[in-house]
């Protein structure tokens, strides 16, 4: 953790971890950017839609052209700004709503476990396919409330407006996208142990 910003649970800087829950959930981030590197061309321009505390963003920048990092936060962004700014790597702050960027601008979009906190999701994926070129590449992950969820049941992490079942984050995407594949991440039965602890942990002090 460094003095220029606050680490959070919904905030993952990746020094000096202090819980398995921490450590995993920091995997699960690493793993969608490994799988981003891979799906996008070397020289596609990127954006990622809140980037937090810049490690993804910088990992992805070794792949691609050129990425722009977006978040909300200013005192993040200039953490991240400071930590790991480069030629073809650069952090802008924005309002959470419209993307300071033209029509068309982006060949790929990224956003990582951030569309479970916005209110106006349709808004949120709107603004995406609005900054992306035709034929552009849009890669989310968010939670899947089938294994964190009970039926009705609120979600217990206090920061999510909402989770998804597949198929309503299927339905939303299709709403704007033309092509969508949902497909899933989940670790071994272990880490599912983990999560699910976590999960109870939290409905208990809800409670």
């Amino acid at each position: 953790m460094t003095e220029d910003t606050k680490k959070t649970s919904e905030r993952i800087i990746p020094d000096n971890f202090k819980s398995k829950e921490e450590y995993l959930l920091y995997l699960r981030h690493l793993f969608a950017y490994e799988f981003a590197s891979r799906a996008f061309p070397k020289d596609c321009c990127c954006l990622e839609v809140g980037c937090g505390e810049g490690y993804g963003t910088s990992l992805l920048s070794k792949y691609v052209k050129e990425i722009i990092g977006l978040d909300v936060d200013n005192e993040i962004i200039m953490h991240a700004q400071k930590k790991y700014r480069t030629a073809n790597c650069y952090f802008i702050l924005y309002d959470g709503e419209k993307i300071p960027f033209e029509d068309y601008k982006f060949d790929g979009v990224i956003s990582f476990q951030v569309i479970e906190h916005i209110e106006d999701d349709k808004r949120f994926v709107s603004e995406i396919h609005r900054v992306l070129k035709e034929n552009g590449i849009f890669i989310l992950t968010t939670p899947n409330r089938t294994y964190r969820l009970k039926p009705r049941q609120k979600p217990w992490n206090p920061f999510h407006v909402r989770e998804y079942y597949p198929l309503e984050l299927d339905n939303l995407l299709k709403s704007v996208f033309h092509e969508v594949k949902v497909l899933g991440i989940r670790g071994t039965e272990e880490v599912q142990k983990i999560e699910k602890i976590e999960s109870n942990s939290h409905l208990i002090f809800q409670i």
